[in-house]
C-alpha cells in the first residue's frame, strides 16, 4: 500500500508540474494593454516606449476595419486592417509569445505604410480578440496564416500582392506557412528573430534559464501534454523543414544578442532556404529589437526587399 501511495504520489506531481508548464507556456492569459505608458515602464519595454506610444498616436488618425475569420479548427480570429491610399500591397503581421501587435509591431506600423501597404494586424490564436485556449508555437498558427492570406485574397483580389512578416513566435509562424500551399500573391516574408521549433526553443529555454532542471524529461512530459491537451506535438513543425521546401523570397532579421532565441536559429534557417533570401543581423540587438537598435540598417533592407518583390505604387 506504501509503494502504491508513493506512486500515486509522484504521477500527481509529474501531472501537476506538466499541467503547469503546458498552462505557462501555452495557456491562454490576459495581455496587458501595451500601449499604456506605464505598462510598457513596468513590463521593462522602457527602450522602445516613446517608438511604440508614436505608432499608437499615429494608428489612432488612420481609418482602420476591425476584421474577423474562422480558422480551420472552428476558431474565431480577430485582425485590425488599416487601408492605404492607392496601395501596392498588403503586408500581414503576426505578433510574438506572450505579447501583442502594439509591441511588436506598434513603432513599425507608420513606416510599412509609408512603403504603399495595407497593413492587417493579426491577433493570434489565444491572444486578443481571437480565440482559443493554447498557443501552438507556430504548429497550428501556420494554418491560420494561410486562411488570412486567401481572406486578404477576398479582400483586394487574387493579383494583389501580399507580404508576410512575423516577430518572434510570429516569425516562426510565417516561416513554416512558407512550406505549406499559399496563395500565389504571397510576394515575401519578413521573420524577424524566429525560433526553428517548439522543441527547439523550450530545450533553448530549459537550457539557459533553468539550469539543474533535468531537460529531456521535461520536454518529455510536456510533449505530452501539449499532445493530449492543446492538441500539437513540439517536433510537429519546424521553420527548418518549411524553408527548405519554401519557393517565396524571405527575409531574415535577427540580433546577434538575442539570449531568448539563438540567432543561430535565423542562420541556419537562412542556409537552409531555398527560396531567393537574405540575413540580416543587427550588432548588439536583443530579442525583437533589430529595429529600434539600427533603424536605418533595418529600414533599408525592408525597403529593397520590398521594392523588389512587389515593385511600385499603383498609380
Amino acid at each position: 500500500m506504501i509503494f502504491l501511495g508513493v506512486v500515486g504520489a509522484l504521477f500527481l506531481l509529474l501531472f501537476a508540474a506538466g499541467a503547469g508548464v503546458l498552462f505557462y507556456a501555452c495557456g491562454r492569459r490576459a495581455v496587458p494593454d501595451l500601449f499604456d505608458p506605464d505598462v510598457l515602464d513596468k513590463c521593462g519595454y522602457s527602450m522602445v516606449k516613446d517608438d511604440v506610444l508614436a505608432g499608437k498616436d499615429w494608428l489612432e488618425h488612420r481609418e482602420t476595419e476591425e476584421l474577423e475569420l474562422m480558422s480551420y479548427d472552428g476558431k474565431l480570429l480577430h485582425g485590425l486592417l488599416v487601408p492605404c491610399e492607392n496601395a501596392r500591397g498588403t503586408i500581414i503581421l503576426f505578433h510574438g509569445w506572450r505579447s501583442s501587435w502594439k509591441l511588436d509591431f506598434g513603432s513599425v506600423l507608420p513606416l510599412y505604410h509609408s512603403l504603399g501597404l495595407n497593413l492587417i494586424i493579426c491577433d493570434q490564436r489565444a491572444y486578443g480578440k481571437s480565440e482559443g485556449l493554447f498557443t501552438c508555437f507556430g504548429v497550428k498558427e501556420r494554418h491560420d496564416v494561410v486562411s488570412w492570406a486567401t481572406y486578404a485574397c477576398q479582400l483586394f483580389g487574387e493579383e494583389h500582392p501580399l507580404l508576410l512578416g512575423g516577430i518572434s513566435m510570429g516569425a516562426s509562424t510565417v516561416l513554416m506557412a512558407s512550406g505549406l500551399d499559399i496563395p500565389g500573391n504571397v510576394r515575401g516574408i519578413i521573420a524577424d528573430c524566429g525560433f526553428s521549433s517548439p522543441y527547439d526553443i523550450m530545450e533553448s529555454v530549459i537550457r539557459t534559464r533553468f539550469r539543474g532542471v533535468p531537460v529531456r524529461p521535461t520536454l518529455w512530459l510536456m510533449g505530452m501534454f501539449t499532445r493530449v491537451f492543446a492538441g500539437f506535438g513540439l517536433k510537429e513543425a519546424s521553420t527548418f523543414d518549411a524553408v527548405a521546401k519554401a519557393k517565396t523570397p524571405i527575409l531574415f532579421i535577427h540580433g546577434t544578442a538575442d539570449r531568448f532565441v539563438p540567432p543561430e536559429m535565423s542562420e541556419r534557417a537562412y542556409e537552409l532556404c531555398a527560396a531567393p533570401k537574405k540575413l540580416v543581423l543587427i550588432e548588439g540587438a536583443g530579442h525583437g529589437l533589430s529595429y529600434p537598435v539600427d533603424k536605418e540598417r533595418v529600414t533599408d533592407a525592408l525597403f529593397e526587399f520590398i521594392d523588389t518583390n512587389i515593385g511600385g505604387k499603383e498609380a
